[in-house]
């Protein structure tokens, strides 16, 4: 009995430590089970969190594809009118007239009228006025009453019209007068006139004439000699892209003394467009550095073109400078900026570009919020324009009044937005673009000689954009740089109101005479002073 109990008992301790065995396994099975659906879960939870940003990063993606498609739409396929990117803000703020009083309609209108009289007595001042007379034919003279032919004169019935005269050539013979001593031992020979090239037979009114249709009115040289061609004048391409490019050479000096000045202003705008070259494989880039002089109250506009659009060529120009300089976000101009050169002034034109162009993918209300803010600070310039105390305290005044408060609002509005926005949607890269050029933005508050865009800039690279489309390119990088610095003085002149032909007709023969600064300084468009012309 005693072993039949014993035999029962090892038996179930046996079936206990296999019982005990099968529970510590199931207990790690249970325990990897559970680790296995805790690695899942936190997969599953991981998994969620990358889709939800998938889909946020390829909902930002089509809605930049869609605004993407719709500008290029507007561009390629819309009306002249819907082509342009953003509307001019000029636009925006001209008055309403349907919200108009009467006084201000008749203010208006006669602003209108004086403006009118304006430009018809400008136009009068700058015409050569020719009379011609206009007789009363024979056929004519015969009363219907009377049957009479005898008439007696009255005052004249005048009318006015303006025609155009094409231009032409002059061939201008110079006789140099000779005289001898009475000696006989003597002949003495009057100078001749001054020539771009010795020797050579065009004067500086037609290289002038070169100069302003290339550099002006972007006119290839091509063209302007199937022109001479149909006047029947034969005059070769090569002959006149020769004097352009030794036009260039002679005003060498007054366009690096033209680069001192820029270099020396206060404050300064530019920006930059590319431009080809004839290589195909090659590209360049034509900058514009331009501002106001405090000094002769003048602009000066400086073109300079280089090969890349590496901060190089903004070092060149500002490098040791000290001021301020409005210009976008491009980091080519960070080796010259804040916080060891000049402080860097925003652009609100350009925020205001990537706002507008965020409208087909944002809320209406949200991009005309920040639009309406936009408009409102420009309506402060435009106000200050008419009150005529642009750059003044009075100027600097208002901005505090009222631009300051505007500013704040905006970036108040921006930073509440902008957290509910998708970072990499439109209206959200523009939001972050403007908040992390809010110190920027706001630097025009502390000086009124600092612009709130840069448009000037933009304005003055039209010309460049032009020739782009008429004559493609330039041979050779001397050639960029031979028409930078022509492009500088036509758009010195330009801005200044000075006329372009009649300048570089002066200047040009008195630029090898210059030898200072003070006489290069005098042939600048901001102040120069024709000489009194000898024909």
């Amino acid at each position: 009995m005693a072993d039949t109990r014993d035999l029962r008992i090892a038996k179930l301790e046996g079936e206990l430590r296999a019982s005990r065995e099968r529970e510590r396994q199931l207990g790690e099975i249970v325990a990897q089970q559970q680790t296995l659906i805790a690695a899942q879960q936190a997969l599953i939870v991981d998994l969620q969190r990358r889709l939800a940003e998938q889909d946020a990063e390829q909902t930002a993606r089509t809605e930049r594809l869609q605004a993407e498609i719709e500008r290029l739409e507007r561009q390629l396929l819309g009306p002249k009118t819907e082509r342009i990117k953003v509307p001019p803000i000029d636009s925006e703020l001209r008055d309403d007239p349907e919200e108009m009083t009467e006084e201000e309609l008749a203010a208006r209108r006669e602003a209108i009228a004086a403006k009118r009289r304006e430009r018809a007595l400008a136009k009068n001042a700058s015409m050569a006025t020719e009379e011609i007379e206009h007789p009363v034919p024979d056929a004519m003279k015969r009363c219907p009453q009377c049957g009479g032919t005898h008439f007696r004169p009255l005052d004249h019935e005048s009318s006015t019209t303006f025609e155009y005269v094409p231009g032409h050539f002059v061939r201008r013979v110079h006789k140099r007068q000779k005289q001898a001593c009475v000696c006989g031992q003597y002949i003495v020979t009057a100078p001749g006139p001054p020539k771009l090239v010795p020797g050579g037979q065009y004067g500086f009114g037609f290289v002038a004439f070169l100069i302003v249709e290339k550099c002006a009115d972007s006119i290839p040289i091509h063209r302007i000699e199937k022109r001479f061609g149909r006047l029947g004048i034969p005059i070769s391409r090569s002959t006149m892209n020769d004097l352009v490019h030794t036009a260039a050479e002679v005003a060498r000096p007054l366009v690096a003394r033209l680069q001192k000045r820029v270099a020396a202003l206060d404050v300064v705008l530019a920006d930059e467009t590319s431009m080809r070259l004839q290589d195909r494989r090659k590209r360049g880039f034509v900058w514009v550095f331009h501002g106001h002089d405090e000094a002769s109250q003048g602009q000066l506009v400086l073109y300079v073109f280089a090969v890349d659009r590496s901060g190089e060529t903004a070092a060149k120009i500002l490098a040791g400078t000290r001021g301020a300089l409005v210009v976008d976000g491009y980091t080519g101009y960070n080796s010259v900026t804040d916080p060891h050169g000049r402080a860097r002034a925003g652009c609100w034109s350009h925020l205001r570009r990537k706002v507008f162009e965020a409208r087909s993918s944002a809320a209406p209300e949200d991009t005309d919020h920040a639009l309406s803010l936009i408009r409102d600070l420009f309506r402060v310039e435009h106000d200050a324009t008419e009150q005529k105390i642009v750059r003044s305290t009075a100027h600097l005044a208002l901005r505090i009044a009222r631009s300051k408060l505007l500013v704040d609002e905006f970036f108040r509005w921006a930073e509440t937005k902008k957290a509910e926005l998708l970072p990499k949607g439109p209206l959200g890269e523009a939001l972050s673009y403007a908040v992390n050029q809010r110190s920027r933005l706001e630097l025009f508050l502390s000086d009124p000689r600092i612009p709130i865009h840069n448009n000037g800039s933009e304005a003055r690279l039209r010309v460049i954009a032009l020739a782009r489309h008429n004559y493609l390119f330039f041979g050779h990088p001397r050639a960029g740089r031979n028409f930078a610095g022509l492009y500088s003085l036509v758009g010195s002149c330009i801005a200044n109101g000075v006329e372009p032909t009649e300048y570089i007709t002066d200047v040009l023969p008195r630029i090898r005479d210059a030898t200072t600064d003070q006489q290069l300084d005098a042939l600048l468009p901001d102040r120069w002073t024709p000489l009194a012309s000898p024909h």
